[in-house]
């Protein structure tokens, strides 16, 4: 151990001749070094840092309670805040989304039947019972179901044909139009089964219903924006 401490002492010895060595020679080493001394002196002089005592201590702990006791009460406040704000955007979302969805005119097993029927008859028209203009075919409803539907004329649309089909085990009266080469069918149902005005979509196509104020309900099936059926569908009733 004292011959490894000693070869220690040897190479510090020579490691610190070789820097004095080097500092005669370095001007600029030199001026470093004098700044660190600078500094290690400047660090003595600062006073020492003391332990602060215990009143000093019981202050600070009860400040930082009191503290403390803001934050909490502050937290707590924005976090009602905030609750409240979320119920508020909810409501308005839900109030939006309802609004600006398509209604669900009635049950969705309906919309269903009422969508393959006239999938199942579009532009078939050798499967019509009568053709004419909307008066022949009125009378001849009344004849055939024992109701007259009113049929008022849809804008830029011709009528191709008419026939009677059950939907939901009733008897209704069923026409076709054609507009801009879409196809539409036209359902006056005899009895009250529409819950809202609006849209529903089924089988690829739009099922659009509004309540007939003569009684039963009109029912518009196509592929056209949803506010165009509503509309037509409402003109058909004028």
């Amino acid at each position: 151990m004292k011959a490894n401490a000693h070869l220690r002492d040897e190479e510090l010895l020579e490691n610190t001749r070789a820097y004095d060595s080097h500092l005669e020679a370095c001007p600029a080493c030199r001026e470093r070094r004098h700044v660190q001394q600078r500094v290690r002196q400047g660090m003595k002089l600062l006073p020492r840092e003391t332990a602060p005592s215990r009143a000093a201590l019981a202050m600070l702990q009860v400040a930082m309670s009191g503290s403390e006791r803001r934050t909490r009460i502050v937290h707590t406040r924005g976090f009602r805040m905030l609750v409240v704000a979320c119920a508020a955007a909810a409501s308005v979302w839900v109030w939006w989304w309802k609004e600006r969805r398509p209604h669900m005119p009635f049950k969705a097993p309906l919309v269903e039947e009422l969508a393959l029927d006239h999938l199942h008859y579009e532009r078939k028209i050798d499967a019509a019972e009568v053709r004419g203009d909307p008066p022949i075919i009125a009378n001849w409803f009344a004849a055939k179901l024992g109701f007259r539907p009113h049929l008022g004329r849809i804008e830029a649309a011709s009528v191709e044909g008419a026939k009677s089909c059950r939907i939901a085990g009733k008897w209704t009266a069923l026409v076709w139009f054609e507009r801009a080469g879409h196809w539409l069918s036209l359902f006056t149902m005899p009895e009250h089964v529409v819950d809202a005005r609006g849209c529903a979509a089924a089988q690829g196509v739009r099922v659009c219903a509004v309540a007939d104020p003569r009684g039963g309900a009109r029912v518009l099936v196509g592929d056209l924006p949803p506010e165009e059926m509503l509309r037509l569908v409402e003109e058909s009733l004028q």
